[in-house]
């Protein structure tokens, strides 16, 4: 026997008539609220069809309201670990519409709602959809508890991972692992074997066209070279690729290795073929500025070295970068991204210039600098 003390009252449990009754009504809170007060034994397949019908009438219903209060989000992460909902793929769509709804709003707050995202996460941290979802939510927030590629990783290895490798913040974020993983590689280890580890074959197309835009306009440095890096290992990388990037390599930043060896051989080669030389020009002039961070370097050997090597294998490219300085500093053209040629000075006040560049050229930048 229980004794009730005063003011206090046991909790009503409900039998499945009184479901019954709610479940025609529509009254879906205070059906979920009380649908496990059904023995186990007695969950028979009337049971299991009116508590999907209720969940997803009350989810519903959250997805249509301006604000999703955080009791209705806490009870919806309560009934979505029920077997019976759990199995049920359209409800997971629900609870992610609803999840994603409350935190989108709640993660503006003073105090944003970051446990609650990641109880969110790790509730059902194997649903790609969801993962990328969140990722989208939090791209711009440096204050999110995860990076961007913790709750990528797993999209990005399954076969889904061809749609959500286009979107530009998922692509983002890879290449931003790559980078990473570019610069902890072993020498004996093989980069495409880390790309293969990374991310499903379907993605690769999509990392492939990120690396063809990145080579030709990097958004920081070093995205060139990591550009070319996985456009090689894929094998994706043909002649006219490497002409243009090593020929780029030596001109900006090189430095002693592997890549440095291979793009002073390149340019050898590409000294006899006018061909190929004419096609790297007109690549060149796409650019702006052009690549000249070597006429300023303060390594005074490899810069004589690399443009006397550059003078000899491909004087093309010195013919039309001094046109461009003179025309700038002469003013006889406009440049709207400004001096195209950021070394120009560099290079005509110093002694390589007389070997390097026409003496014409030399003659008429002193000219038009002195105006």
């Amino acid at each position: 026997m229980i004794l009730l003390l005063p003011g206090f009252s046991a909790a009503a449990t409900y039998n499945l008539a009184d479901l019954t009754v709610l479940h025609s009504e529509g009254s879906a809170r205070e059906f979920l609220d009380h649908a496990l007060d059904i023995r186990p034994s007695e969950r028979a397949q009337v049971w299991k069809t009116m508590v999907g019908e209720m969940a997803q009438k009350y989810a519903r219903t959250l997805t249509t309201s301006s604000e999703i209060p955080r009791g209705d989000f806490v009870k919806m992460e309560e009934i979505y670990r029920w077997p019976v909902l759990r199995q049920d793929d359209v409800f997971r769509v629900r609870r992610n519409e609803v999840g994603t709804k409350y935190l989108k709003n709640c993660l503006r707050a003073e105090n944003p709602c970051w446990n609650d995202l990641v109880s969110f996460w790790k509730e059902d941290s194997s649903d790609p959809d969801m993962a990328v979802g969140l990722a989208e939510l939090v791209k711009d927030r440096s204050d999110a508890p995860y990076s961007l590629w913790t709750l990528l990783e797993r999209p990005l290895k399954t076969p889904f991972s061809e749609f959500y490798c286009k979107k530009t913040f998922v692509r983002e974020a890879l290449w931003k692992k790559l980078e990473g993983d570019y610069l902890k590689i072993a020498r004996e280890e093989s980069f495409l074997g880390k790309i293969e580890e990374t991310i499903h074959a379907d993605c690769l197309p999509s990392l492939i066209e990120e690396a063809r835009a990145r080579i030709y306009r990097p958004v920081k440095d070093g995205d060139r070279e990591l550009a070319y890096e996985i456009l090689s290992s894929t094998r994706k990388a043909d002649q006219k690729l490497k002409d243009f990037f090593f020929t780029l390599y030596l001109l900006e930043h090189p430095s002693q290795g592997e890549l440095m060896n291979l793009s002073w051989n390149n340019l050898t080669e590409l000294g006899k073929s006018a061909t190929r030389r004419e096609t790297v020009l007109e690549e060149m002039k796409n650019l702006d500025p052009l690549p000249d961070d070597i006429m300023g370097s303060m390594d005074l050997t490899k810069k004589r070295a690399i443009l006397r090597h550059v003078k000899a294998n491909f004087p093309e490219y010195f013919d039309f970068y001094s046109e461009q300085c003179v025309a700038y500093y002469g003013g006889k053209k406009k440049f709207s991204k400004g001096n195209p040629t950021m070394k120009c000075q560099d290079l005509m006040n110093s002694d390589l210039a007389s070997e390097i560049l026409p003496d014409t050229k030399i003659q008429q930048f002193h000219s038009v600098k002195q105006i």
